[in-house]
């Protein structure tokens, strides 16, 4: 018996483990979504930043903000880029199909015309009985009981980790850094490119 059990907790374990998506390297769609930014700054350096997605670490995040500072600065035709600032964090992400997103139609909260009775309009009496509203008082379509947990779930946007680097680009072995007072730890773009993508790639 314990064998048996054993054994479907290995199945159920490595089945998890077989349906989890690899992380994703992309470029954001907006400041409000999973992947890489990059915008140059007055100074000359440039900001780099990568926001994972559900489920990502932080090392994973990290890595993916290096890669897009060594692709970065390949494409701007330099050799190598210096860190000289990093900071991580985590952030809330306001998904497209979060409900908060949506002002009416039928969600409870919504600004617009719409309203929790289906959109009629108008604002219906607590427990009373609403034609549009699918089984039984006005309660914003959930049938006069609570709101299920998958709901409120999605309500709640999702806390990822992100990596913020400054970097400066360069070529050649000469190199200043106005402002610091220590040399920052300078990196060749086509090695880090070449590891991170070949991890990616195992």
């Amino acid at each position: 018996m314990k064998q048996h059990l054993l054994y479907a907790t290995a199945a159920v374990l490595m089945a998890a483990c077989a349906s989890a998506p690899a992380p994703s390297y992309q470029a954001a769609a907006d400041l409000n979504s999973s992947g890489y930014v990059t915008a140059p700054r007055d100074d000359g350096r440039y900001t780099v930043a990568y926001t994972g997605a559900r489920g990502m670490s932080r090392a994973q995040v990290a890595e993916f903000a290096m890669l897009r500072a060594a692709e970065l600065t390949l494409e701007s035709g330099q050799e190598w880029f210096a860190v000289i600032e990093t900071t991580t964090q985590n952030v809330q992400l306001l998904e497209q199909d979060d409900l908060k997103a949506r002002t009416g139609g039928g969600f409870v909260g919504g600004e617009s015309a719409g309203t929790g009775a289906g959109g009629a309009g108008s604002t219906p009496t607590p427990g009373a009985s609403d034609a549009m509203t699918r089984g039984g008082p006005s309660t914003g379509g959930f049938g006069g009981g609570d709101v299920p947990y998958q709901v409120l779930e999605r309500w709640t946007p999702p806390t990822v980790p992100q990596t913020v680097l400054v970097i400066q680009m360069g070529k050649g072995d000469e190199a200043s850094f106005p402002g610091l007072a220590k040399a920052p730890e300078i990196f060749g773009a086509q090695v880090v490119a070449d590891e991170i993508r070949g991890k990616m790639n195992k």
